[in-house]
């Protein structure tokens, strides 16, 4: 290798290059060659390695099948040495009448050839006694496989066929009670059986529907042919043919279909029509008024049952009825709480056919719940809490098999749940900062009312609450000094904290419970942010004149939706609280 290497280096770079080539060429090649002589060498030991290892099979084996040869080869052999011995004898024939045979002599050895005691005769006849032994015992064993063997059924004394075993029969009676009893008809016909066992050859044994024809064939009573109906084994009647009713049968199921190639159809109820044999002539019925009868309805109640997460509009919507006909069949549905398994009435009547519809459905949840994580926070007063992180709802994608029933879903297995997007949790500060003097307001306020915001102070308006002049919408409250503290008049969450136009520096607080938002305006200074959880009666800010406002003044509003409404409605105050109407 070194020598190679230092004689390329001897050489120009085009030809280094193309002896460096040809030399990882031969390098290839050399290494392939190699590989398939080891390989070779390895499949050859193997091979040796098996032929060895089976020697003692492979002795057996050719043992084994010499003595079968051996066996069948002996008369063969013994013939031929049975020649031989004749040959010898047609010699000694031949010294004795002077080298000739002769006609007698030729005879003799002849019938001693055919007829001697390994002659060609012998032989013949003793394979032939092992051929006709073999083939006498194959038609024993087959004899006996063919003897077949069933039970003859004689009704009423009279001799109908052959059946396997004696259920049959009873199989027949029940095939026959269902086409003679039907539609509340009420006929006996008398049927005493008796069996034996005999030997029938090749004969075929009866089915249940033909020993049923035979039975109403000797009961003398009008029959006629014909293809049964039967719901749930129930006998309806008799068709001349049910093209029709397959057509009617078929369309039904062909309304409930969609572009779903997953969904499966079919009737709720078990339905036989093409069932052929003899019928009671009166069992016949009219096609057309059995389609009529299997495209009504019939008076049954139907029910939906309650999913956890349902809501008075949503079953509406699932069970395509208004809210004033699931009320009407429902009387206080609109009132009552919804539990997980009710039964809300969607129906008084329903299909007489009802059909069933599974299919596979793929949708989106995206109100996948998040969790609240909560950590102390000493920047934030005890008692309050802020929202750091908000929790944002998860989105799935579900695959399940949904069962309808008419049209309304009756079950649902989720097959399959894929997670589309993750839930975020909400991180809230809890406040472990000790409270100060003065940063809660004592007192209290009534149930569903707003505590008094300031110390003090008094109601300044124009006129009216939103009157005066254009877009004040809510009550000023005066007579306080600048900085003076401001409280929450609830609890809620701040939802607005900062500078507001014309509202100045400017807090909005939403009230979970109350469902209305509280707004506090022409602050100095404030004292939380958005997302901070506040209590009823926590400060929050600083009175002040910022904004277009006309001296030191709280701005209280009161806004429900955006839109705002009459704050006086909800602050706890007394006819002695000091209102000064301007104008």
């Amino acid at each position: 290798m070194n020598k190679i290497l230092k004689k390329i280096s001897s050489i120009g770079l085009g030809s280094k290059i193309y002896t460096l080539i040809a030399f990882f060429g031969g390098y290839i090649v050399n290494t392939f060659v190699t590989a398939i002589k080891y390989t070779a060498k390895g499949v050859r030991l193997t091979a040796l390695t098996l032929w060895q290892s089976t020697n003692g099979i492979r002795s057996s084996t050719a043992a084994f099948f010499k003595k079968i040869c051996v066996f069948l080869l002996r008369p063969v052999a013994s013939f031929f040495r049975y020649s031989g011995g004749n040959a010898k004898a047609l010699e000694k024939i031949k010294e004795k009448n002077g080298g000739k045979l002769g006609f007698i002599g030729a005879l003799l050895f002849t019938g001693r050839l055919l007829f001697g005691k390994k002659g060609i005769a012998v032989i013949i006849f003793n394979f032939s006694i092992l051929i006709i032994s073999v083939f006498f015992l194959f038609s024993v064993i087959t004899y006996a496989n063919s003897i077949n063997y069933a039970v003859k059924l004689n009704v009423n004394g009279k001799f109908l066929g052959y059946i396997e075993n004696e259920q049959v029969f009873l199989d027949a009676k029940e095939v026959l009670r269902e086409r003679v009893n039907y539609l509340g008809h009420d006929m006996n016909i008398e049927v005493l059986p008796s069996y034996s066992i005999e030997q029938i050859g090749n004969n075929e044994t009866l089915t249940k529907y033909q020993i049923a024809d035979l039975m109403l064939k000797n009961s003398g009573i009008s029959l006629d042919y014909g293809y049964g109906f039967f719901i749930n084994d129930v006998f309806y009647g008799a068709l001349t043919d049910f093209t029709g009713v397959k057509e009617c049968l078929d369309g039904l199921l062909e309304q409930y279909k969609t572009d779903n190639n997953t969904e499966v159809i079919s009737f709720v109820d078990e339905i036989r029509y093409n069932e052929a044999g003899l019928y009671l002539s009166e069992s016949l019925i009219d096609e057309n008024e059995l389609i009529k009868l299997l495209t009504g309805k019939k008076e049954e109640s139907s029910f939906y049952t309650v999913e956890d997460g349902d809501s008075h509009s949503l079953i509406a919507d699932k069970v395509d009825l208004t809210s004033e006909r699931l009320e009407a069949l429902n009387p206080g549905f609109e009132e009552q709480a919804l539990h997980g398994g009710d039964k809300i009435k969607i129906s008084n009547e329903v299909p007489f056919l009802s059909v069933s519809i599974t299919r596979t459905e793929v949708y989106k949840v995206d109100t996948i719940p998040f969790s609240t994580e909560t950590y102390q926070d000493n920047s934030v007063y005890e008692g309050s809490s802020r929202v750091m992180q908000e929790g944002h709802y998860g989105e799935n994608e579900v695959t399940a098999d949904v069962t309808y029933v008419n049209g309304i879903e009756t079950k649902r297995n989720i097959t399959n749940v894929k997670q589309l997007l993750s839930p975020v949790s909400e991180i809230i500060a809890i406040g472990t900062k000790p409270t100060p003097a003065g940063t809660f307001k004592e007192g209290s306020a009534a149930y569903g009312k707003f505590l008094w915001p300031v110390e003090g102070g008094y109601i300044s308006q124009w006129t009216h609450w939103d009157g005066g002049y254009y877009g004040h919408k809510g009550i000023d409250i005066a007579g306080v000094a600048y900085g003076q503290t401001v409280y929450a008049g609830a609890s809620g969450v701040v939802t607005f904290a900062g500078w507001d136009g014309g509202l100045g520096n400017c807090v909005k607080i939403y009230h979970e419970d109350l469902g209305v938002t509280s707004v506090y305006a022409h602050n100095s200074i404030l004292f939380v942010s958005t997302g901070q959880r506040v209590a009823q009666g926590e400060a929050i800010a600083g009175a002040g004149q910022t904004g277009k406002a006309q001296g030191i003044h709280v701005h209280f509003g009161i806004q429900i939706n955006g839109v705002a409404v009459n704050p006086r409605a909800y602050l706890d105050i007394t006819d002695e609280t000091p209102i000064k109407i301007y104008g």
